[in-house]
């Protein structure tokens, strides 16, 4: 086994094929990342990580915060069964084929209905951002919104190692959000979406042109299901529930707030932050599937450009969501 891939073997030996380095592939494969024997292989899919923690912050947002985070057209948010729960969540990501880093995102539960009638569930993903640039890289490719930040995620001390936690995350010089508390293991209801094999994850991915004469949007989709080529049947998403711990609303010390240069503390309106579940598991990602697209055609008359030296949203300063 190649010790840059750096996972657990099961699932490659579900396949009966171990990923080559890209100098012993067909040039055609290399997707992207010099192909000199780099340290992490960012060019093979599906991508696998294994033991991984996952901590998801619950949180109660109102409808129209929900759609406006979510594009429509393609997206409509889920309006079905605690659809007012979205996934506020930190990964830290240990072993992987893009090796170690960290990740913070948001879940939103969301539907797409096609021009054939079929309709599609899923969490859609309206902010990434992470402290690896080949996992920045790779997750593009796929359509996730990734940007950098610098995130930390800590559990220690009282009776188990492990009953405090605290995360923050910071991006050019401007802390966005910070969490802490300790587990008191209660009940925390999770969103909709959780441990549903109809309901994968939803990307949007854009396109355009090096001359920028048109962009093409993409919804990609990842389905919940383990793919066909493992051979056997399962979720992308293996957790390992005795390493579960959760935490009330009334445990987590809230924190978060919009920068220059990030609007998430703004956009994202939290009611009534409703617990913390934090979890180990392993996982797969395989190539995603397009699902709906459009064209935007620019001609050369077009003047929808920002205008230089103009006041935007950078040079707004919103009150921080939260105490």
């Amino acid at each position: 086994m190649p010790s840059h891939l750096n996972v657990d073997t099961k699932y490659w030996t579900l396949t009966d094929e171990i990923p080559a380095p890209p100098v012993e592939r067909d040039i055609k494969s290399w997707i992207i990342g010099n192909p000199s024997d780099p340290l992490w292989d960012i060019d093979v899919l599906p991508l696998t990580y294994t033991d991984s923690r996952w901590s998801a912050f619950v949180l109660d947002v109102d409808a129209e915060s929900r759609q406006r985070l979510c594009p429509n057209p393609p997206l409509t948010v889920w309006d079905g069964d605690d659809a007012e729960l979205v996934e506020y969540w930190y990964v830290q990501h240990n072993n992987t084929m893009l090796g170690p880093y960290l990740e913070f995102g948001v879940t939103i539960s969301a539907t797409h209905t096609d021009a054939k009638g079929n309709a599609w569930k899923a969490g859609y993903y309206p902010y990434m951002y992470l402290t690896s640039d080949s996992a920045v890289d790779a997750g593009r490719v796929l359509g996730f919104p990734k940007k950098m930040a610098y995130i930390r995620a800590t559990e220690h001390g009282g009776e188990k190692g492990d009953d405090f936690f605290g995360f923050s995350m910071s991006r050019n010089g401007y802390l966005m959000c910070a969490q802490q508390g300790k587990y008191d293991d209660a009940p925390v209801k999770p969103p909709y979406f959780y441990g549903k094999t109809d309901w994968g994850k939803f990307n949007m991915k854009v396109i355009t042109r090096p001359d920028v004469a048109s962009s093409e949007w993409q919804l990609t989709y990842l389905p919940s299901k383990l793919p066909p080529a493992f051979n056997v049947e399962g979720h992308r998403f293996q957790i390992k529930n005795e390493l579960t711990r959760t935490a009330s609303g009334d445990a987590i010390d809230w924190f978060q707030q919009a920068t220059p240069f990030d609007n998430m503390g703004a956009e994202l309106k939290v009611n009534e932050v409703k617990g913390l579940i934090s979890f180990t598991f392993d996982l797969v990602i395989p190539p995603a599937e397009v699902v709906w697209s459009e064209t935007y055609e620019r001609p050369a008359s077009y003047r929808g450009y920002a205008t230089p030296y103009q006041y935007g949203l950078r040079q707004q300063f919103p009150i921080h969501q939260g105490a």
